[in-house]
Order: structure tokens, then C-alpha cells, then sequence
């Protein structure tokens, strides 16, 4: 007897080495813009995100060049181990923005239509409680028979595994990057540390290369290069 898994979700997670060097600077320069910040535009309950205070460009600013720089790295490896011909594609940080969780605060269920890859990486995480962490839905279920399997009124599993799982969390560990499509459905679950939850978001889309003699691939999106502004 054999059962074949065909359609794993594939999330990539790496602690990089040298973080603690550039934790303080980080955590300075993104309460510095937080401070900046005039109009609050979430409500108490939920995690301070840039993105919704038009700060969204941290790859574009040189405090944050070494993230970007392992961002790009460690997307390419995902990429590959993907099976992706990396020769043929590039990938480009379209939004980049941090995110402040004090205790207590959550982010809701989302997905990130806007792009392809999307990628956070946790500056500081408090301890002595949990910290929350980001929660992906299944849900494609694809293994479902019934739709009224999962039923909280049914409840006709005894034995969860990969095959039936309604949803994933991935803790958050200081200088840890995590990656993910950015199509699936995913929330964050609350802080209840003292101390807030610190990360930094980046959005990432793939666009074919510049167009050579060969031309550029029917169904990629093509490079910006030859993009016109109309």
C-alpha cells in the first residue's frame, strides 16, 4: 500500500547568523518612523503596520540594505529548490515595511494579491509567553471528502497530519526569515508577551529578464525596463 502527496504548501524558514548585529539598529530606525507617524490608522487590537502609514519602502532605504540583501539571497534559494530556472526570472522588492505587535495585538486573515513571494523576518520577539505566530489556512483541502468533515458539528477526525490539517503556525524567533506564496490565506496570531513583536514584511514579484533576441515568455510578467508610463 502507497499514498503519494502531491500538493504540498512549501514554506521556507532560515535563521540567519549574524542578525544580533544589526537588531538595535533596526529597531531604532523603525521607531523612529513609527514616531513619525501622526495619524494612527489601527485600532488597538490590531498590530502597527507601515504599510498602512505609507511606510512600505524599507528596501529602498540604506539602514535596511543588509535585510534586503539576505531577503533577495534566501528568496533565490526558495526559488530554486522550487525547481525554477533562475536564469530565466527576476524578482523585485515591490513594498517592504515593519510591524509593531504590542501585547495583546494580532493581525487578521489576509493575503497579499499584489504580489508573488512574500517574506517576513522577525527583528525581536519577547519571551516568557507566546508571542504569537503566523497561521496559514488550508484551504484547498484538497483530501476533504466531505465538506462536512471538519465540521466542529461533525468532528470525523480522530488522527490530523498533512493530509487533513486545517491550518499551520509558525512561531517567530529573533533574525528568523520566513517565505511564502503570497496568494495563500494567512493571519497573525496574538502577542501575549509584555514586550512587543518587532518583524519587517517584504513583497517580492517575479517578472521575466530583460527581453533578449529570444524574446520575452508568453505568460511572464515582463521586466519593468521596458515598461512606459502612459
Amino acid at each position: 500500500m502507497a499514498i503519494d502527496i502531491w500538493f504540498p504548501l512549501a514554506i521556507y524558514y532560515e535563521d540567519i547568523a549574524n542578525s544580533a548585529d544589526y537588531k538595535n539598529s533596526m529597531l531604532d530606525k523603525i521607531y523612529s518612523l513609527e514616531n513619525k507617524v501622526e495619524t494612527k490608522r489601527t485600532n488597538d487590537q490590531s498590530s502597527w503596520t507601515g504599510d498602512v502609514h505609507d511606510i512600505d519602502q524599507l528596501h529602498n532605504d540604506v539602514d535596511f540594505s543588509w535585510l534586503t540583501t539576505e531577503v533577495k539571497k534566501h528568496a533565490m534559494i526558495y526559488l530554486k529548490t522550487l525547481g525554477l530556472d533562475l536564469s530565466k526570472i527576476d524578482i523585485y522588492a515591490q513594498r517592504s515595511w515593519p510591524i509593531i505587535a504590542e501585547k495583546g495585538q494580532s493581525v487578521s486573515r489576509h493575503t497579499h494579491p499584489n504580489a508573488n513571494l512574500s517574506v517576513v523576518y522577525y527583528v525581536s520577539v519577547g519571551t516568557g509567553a507566546d508571542p504569537g505566530a503566523t497561521r496559514f489556512f488550508n484551504v484547498n483541502k484538497y483530501n476533504e471528502l466531505s465538506g462536512s468533515l471538519s465540521s466542529s458539528m461533525t468532528e470525523a477526525y480522530c488522527d490530523f497530519n498533512t493530509l487533513n490539517f486545517e491550518q499551520v503556525d509558525y512561531a517567530p524567533k529573533e533574525g528568523r526569515i520566513v517565505i511564502f506564496p503570497s496568494k495563500q490565506p494567512h493571519d497573525v496570531t496574538a502577542n501575549k508577551c509584555d514586550d512587543p513583536r518587532v518583524s519587517i514584511s517584504y513583497d517580492l514579484v517575479i517578472t521575466a529578464k530583460k527581453q533578449t533576441d529570444g524574446g520575452t515568455p508568453e505568460f511572464l510578467m515582463p521586466s519593468p525596463d521596458s515598461w512606459v508610463k502612459l
